[in-house]
Order: C-alpha cells, then structure tokens, then sequence
C-alpha cells in the first residue's frame, strides 16, 4: 500500500499543471496560520488579564472573611478561637472595618467606601509599592489646626484624589451616614477631619476611586461602633486554600457567622471574565472554519484539475484507498503547515507585544492600549501551554476534516469517465 501510495503520489507530482502547491494552496496555509495565531495571542492577553486582575484582588482584599450581623464585639475571643485550630494556612487575622461615606474636600464631594485596618496586626505593606505619594503612616495623633480638629490619617487611590483636587498633606472631612446629636438643631451627620498621608494607585478603577484606607480605631469613632468591628480579615499563605478554610471555620463557628472567601466576594466578575474569553475563543475559531473551507475549496478543484490523472491511475490499478490517501496527505500538509507556522507566529506576537503596541504608537500616534482606561501599564499576557497544544490539535484536525470530502471524491471517480473525454 505505501508502494502503491508513492508511486501515485509522484505521478501526480509529475503530471501537474498548476502545481500541487498553488496559490490557493499558500492562501489556506496562511488561512490556518492567521487562525492559530490570533487564538494564541487572544488567549494569551485574557490569561494574562486574568492573572494580573486575580493578584490584584487577592492583594487588596481578604482572602477569608468573618462578618456577623451587627457587627462583632467580642473579636479577640474569636481571633483565639482559630489561631486554637492550628491552621498552618493562615497567617494574619485582623479585625477591620467597613462602611461607606462622603469625602470632601474644599472642591469636591464623593461617596466612598472606608476600609479600616489595624496595622498591628495586618501587613499592608504590600501597599507601598503602588504608592504614588507620601507614606502609610496612620498614626498622626488627634491635633488642632486652626478651628480644625484633625482626627487622623487616610490613605485614598490617585483617582480619588484627583476628582476631589487634593495632593498628599491636603485636608479632607469625611461625613458618615449615621447621625449624632449635636446642637439646638437637633442630629447631624458624624463628621471627622483626617489629613492625606497618602496617595496609590492600585490599578483597579473601583479601588483607585473610591477606597479610603484609616485606623481601625478612627474608623470605630467615625462610625460610632464602640469596641464593635465589621468582621475579620484573614490572609491565607496559599490564596486556593480559601475554600478549605471557610469549610472547616463553618464546621467550628456558630451560625451567627457569615464567612466568604475572595473567590465568593469576586464571583460574577470572575465569571463574566471566563465567559470573555470562552466567546472570544468561540469567535477566533471561526477563522480557522474559514481557512477550512479553502482547504476544501482548494481541494476540489485539484480534483477537478486532476481528473485525466486519476483515471489513468485508476485504469493502472491503483485503489480507492491509495487516491484517497493522497488527497487526506496533502490536506495534512496544509494544517501540518499552517499550524507550525502559526504556534510561531503567535508565540512571537505574544512574547513582543508590547514593543509591536510602541512602534504601533509611534508610528501612527494611535495609543493600542490606553493606561488610563485598562490601569496597567503594560499588556499582560500569559501563553498557557495546554491552550497552545488543543489550539494546534484543534486546527489540525479541522484541516483533516476538511480533505476528507475532497478525498473521497477523487476515489470515487471511475476510469472509464475521467478519460472519456480525453
């Protein structure tokens, strides 16, 4: 058979007329090479969005946290309670605080969400490397400025700071939602005024424009909790063992406890983002659907180019099998082909991206991926190596697929009609 195969297979090599690689031929191999690598390159940026928005979240947020409806006064006791248990997981337990409120300035006013830590027990210093201006220094003591009494610190995102036209130093009022009595008036709103300290710029729009980190204890006077806090931040030394711990604190706490990880707080957001990507993958495909339908376009009209060839092949006593063999090869060649050739190229756009976004930049003056709008600086990519393999197992197995019709077309074309008119 593979004699036979051969010898048909350098006959029609031979005999051809316009090439057994014609143009048609190098528009399907490069129909299947622009499909792998816009799929790689695609795949490769929402990975890379994935990973980057994913080390973000669990940075800023808790990977585990304890609320309790009304808050929790007795926090200490609970904090011994799991330190009791022996998670070697869990690195931190700290109370916090949570609330929304109003910032102003002498410009602007803005709803926010206040986030109060206890820098004693968490470790923010994780902040300082997104830090655009000044410190994380929480402990500026209760002082008097003129008739302003300045409660203490905060830390707000660039964005923030920015619609409320205030730098680091600058004072700002925060006004809570609950009332006291202060007055002839009757209830005002809590208000406090606290001094910038400073300025980040974590890189998630939400974050940058709206959070204000403070002390956990200002936070407690801001809103007239007492010795109360909103619930407990835990941090994990391994982010995916948040499911395991909510379980096994579920099991130990009593029902009164709400406990979430970072996974449930961030759920709808993670799965739009995997649906993103499942659509855009979806749509990507189609481009190699299209390249198929050239390979099968090209592939009849070989056959049809071929006709004479195949009928003395035939008449000569070559098999179905072996004609139809040959059509199979040739469309393997084309996906064998294309496929390398776009794994390459893809692995290449992906690897520089960023530089290709720059000349694009400089060139035409077109800003590829505005900062302003994405917050990051840089395209994030991440090229998984089991996506590029089913990517390539995919085209290749289209392209298959696609010179089978072909094939069996040829192999059924009887001798005494292909040479009837010749």
């Amino acid at each position: 058979m593979k004699v036979e195969l051969f010898i048909a297979l350098r006959y029609l090599l031979r005999r051809k007329k316009a090439g057994f690689i014609s143009l048609i031929s190098l528009i399907s191999v490069l129909g299947v090479a622009v499909g792998v690598m816009a799929l790689i390159v695609v795949l490769s940026v929402m990975s890379g969005f994935d990973r980057e928005l994913k080390s973000k979240i669990v940075g800023i947020n808790p990977h585990v946290v304890i609320n309790k409806s009304g808050g929790i006064e007795d926090y200490e006791e609970v904090i011994h309670q799991i330190r009791a248990m022996g998670l070697d997981k869990i690195t931190t337990i700290s109370p916090y605080v949570i609330g929304q409120a109003i910032i102003r300035s002498d410009s602007n006013a803005l709803g926010v969400m206040v986030k109060a830590v206890d820098p004693a027990r968490e470790d923010i210093t994780f902040l300082k490397k997104f830090l655009k201006a000044g410190n994380l220094d929480f402990s500026v003591p209760v002082i008097k400025e003129g008739e302003e009494q300045i409660q203490g610190s905060v830390v707000i995102g660039r964005t923030l700071a920015h619609h409320l036209f205030i730098n680091e130093g600058d004072i700002v009022n925060i006004i809570s939602p609950l009332l006291e009595k202060k007055g002839l008036f009757g209830a005002a709103a809590k208000t406090e005024t606290f001094r910038v300290s400073g300025i980040f710029q974590f890189g998630m729009y939400d974050v940058d424009s709206t959070f204000v980190l403070m002390r956990l204890d200002h936070a407690q006077e801001l809103y007239q909790l007492g010795n109360k806090v909103t619930g407990l931040s835990i941090k994990l030394s391994d982010v995916y063992w948040a499911e395991r711990i909510k379980e096994i604190l579920r099991g130990t706490l009593n029902f009164n406890y709400w406990i979430q990880t970072w996974i449930d707080m961030n759920r709808n957001f993670f799965s739009a983002l995997k649906v993103e990507k499942n659509v855009m993958a979806i749509l990507l495909f189609l481009i190699i659907l299209v390249a198929a339908f050239n390979i099968i376009s090209t592939l009849i009209m070989v056959v049809m180019e071929k006709t004479k060839d195949i009928g003395v092949l035939k008449s000569l006593g070559v098999t179905k099998a072996a004609i139809r063999n040959i059509f199979i090869f040739e469309g393997a060649i084309v996906g064998v082909v294309g496929t390398t050739l776009g794994v390459g190229a893809g692995l290449m756009v992906t690897r520089w991206l960023n530089p290709i976004a720059d000349f694009i930049e400089m060139a035409t003056g077109f800003e590829v991926f505005p900062s302003d709008i994405y917050y990051f600086d840089r395209i994030p990519t991440q090229t998984n190596s089991i996506d590029v393999i089913v990517i390539a197992a995919f085209a290749f197995i289209i392209t298959i697929m696609a010179s089978v019709y072909p094939a069996k077309r040829a192999a059924s074309l009887k001798p005494v009609d292909a040479l009837r008119y010749e």
